[in-house]
């Protein structure tokens, strides 16, 4: 009996503590505030349990993620990834301030969990889920953090629009698709959005804007959710709105909220963005990996302002090999290819990297690349005069590396030394655009020449193939598309160009 109460006291004391150390934490937050030693905001708006764990627990807080902190590096080790889900979730919500607890969490969920299984789309949910934990997670709690950009850049950058995963292509038409049918193309109408009224109430006090709502709530139509829609929802309600003001306001306060208050993208920065950058697609990966990077920059210095910077043009150069695509969700076609047209912004970005970064050898190498890789694609595509820009700046920038030789001979030496080695973007580049040529002079009544570039691009598809053909997971990853599918792409592109003005 005596046991029992003397148990129940302690309990008793440990609770009043407990309740006691509560209580004074808000005044001991406040003269850290005071003396300069807490580098954040109390957490404004937060949820329940989170305002729980960083209030209510106070110091013991730390103690807790830090006993879980070695647990999950535990767990790291044995590779126990699905056991680390529920305990980096724990990590974050009593450390929402540290960033690294989740750049750890999201990057555990999209490269480790998402390599566990083999269906494409059960991959793509998981590092869907890593993007949102950066995104609605991490910066919510550290807007000014730049690591948190970059590392949510990245998983646009790397895992989503780069190709080492082997449903990288999967994510990559997912991606285009949800921003396709939300977006209505390349890029909003910004225009049309920043009309759009923001808050419901706004939306509401439209004429005939509550009478087309209760028409569509009667037939079933629920537009005031603020979630994703799909290609289905989508349509359905564009179907019932029509052209009529009221149906074309709801449709862009949708699209605004949605914008902003799922994908936490603001607009006008997009816009912002492409007048700095250059217009680009919104629809592909670069695009966001970019805009993350470039949303950090006003938090970056030093090294995080250049490690931002490099991201921004490596992911320019990106869409510059990749960046525009045939795309027909109707019929599943997805086919990724060269956007030439993004040149002048793409080099604008790198020079800029080089003035500002003087002391910095792997931009200036970096640069060399971007120019050696553009160069090949810009002479397969008959784009002469912008190949030869390339080539001035290569011979003033980098003497030694033309070391003399004439824009032909140059690109011949390029194609010999580098064809074993090309990446899969490289490979499908030079691989269209030798179709491209084919296109091109047969429209132009060339035919033997047209045959000679058919037979080199036949050439280098077969050269970059065989290699991996006896290798599924290598192919599988870094393989060519069909000879059909890259000639479609070239063949359409050889119509929009020859129905296009201007030099080439």
């Amino acid at each position: 009996m005596k046991s029992v109460t003397v148990t129940l006291l302690v309990l008793l004391l440990t609770l009043s503590l407990w309740g006691v150390s509560g209580r004074m934490h808000p005044e001991l937050q406040a003269l850290r505030q005071t003396h300069g030693l807490t580098h954040t905001a109390p957490l404004e708006n937060a949820p329940p349990l989170v305002v729980f764990s960083t209030v209510a627990l106070g110091g013991f807080s730390g103690l807790i993620a830090d006993f879980l902190w070695v647990r999950a590096a535990q767990l790291q080790m044995d590779g126990q990834y699905f056991e680390l889900v529920q305990l980096a979730d724990w990590i974050t919500r009593l450390q929402p301030r540290f960033p690294e607890g989740w750049v750890y969490h999201a990057w555990n969920l999209a490269y480790n969990i998402s390599v566990m299984f083999d269906r494409p789309e059960d991959r793509w949910r998981w590092v869907r889920h890593g993007v949102e934990l950066l995104r609605d997670g991490g910066l919510r709690y550290n807007p000014s953090d730049p690591n948190l950009h970059r590392e949510l850049g990245w998983l646009f950058q790397h895992k989503i629009g780069g190709t080492l995963d082997q449903a990288h292509m999967y994510y990559k038409y997912a991606w285009a698709q949800e921003m396709d049918i939300l977006l209505g193309g390349r890029a909003p109408d910004y225009d049309a959005l920043a009309r759009a009224p923001q808050r419901r109430a706004e939306l509401l006090a439209l004429d005939g804007v509550p009478a087309l709502l209760d028409t569509l709530r009667a037939a079933g139509v629920e537009p005031l959710h603020y979630r994703p829609l799909s290609p289905a929802e989508w349509r359905e309600l564009a179907k019932q709105v029509g052209d009529h003001p009221a149906g074309i306001a709801v449709l862009n306060h949708l699209r605004l909220r949605i914008l902003t208050d799922h994908y936490r993208m603001r607009p006008d920065r997009m816009q912002q963005l492409e007048a700095e950058i250059g217009p680009v697609d919104w629809r592909l990966p670069q695009a966001h990996a970019a805009y993350w990077a470039w949303s950090g920059l006003p938090y970056a210095a030093d090294f995080a302002e250049l490690t931002l910077r490099r991201m921004i043009f490596q992911s320019l150069a990106d869409a510059f090999r990749h960046g525009r695509f045939v795309y027909d969700p109707e019929h599943d076609l997805f086919i990724p290819s060269p956007n030439p047209d993004l040149l002048p912004y793409v080099m604008q970005a790198y020079q800029e990297a080089l003035a500002e970064f003087t002391d910095q050898g792997a931009v200036r190498t970096a640069y060399l690349n971007f120019l050696n890789n553009a160069l090949t694609i810009l002479y397969t595509y008959h784009r002469l005069s912008d190949a030869r820009l390339i080539f001035t700046e290569l011979q003033e920038r980098y003497p030694g590396e033309v070391d003399g030789r004439s824009l032909d001979a140059y690109v011949v030496a390029l194609f010999v030394d580098r064809m074993e080695d090309l990446s899969e973007m490289e490979a499908h580049a030079f691989v269209e655009g030798g179709f491209y040529q084919h296109y091109f002079w047969l429209a132009l009544g060339e035919t033997e020449r047209a045959a000679g570039y058919e037979r080199l691009a036949l050439q280098a598809w077969n050269r970059y193939m065989v290699p991996r053909l006896d290798n599924p997971e290598w192919l599988e990853r870094t393989g060519l598309p069909p000879i059909t599918t890259i000639r479609t792409a070239a063949r359409q592109q050889v119509a929009e160009t020859l129905t296009t003005p201007g030099p080439r």
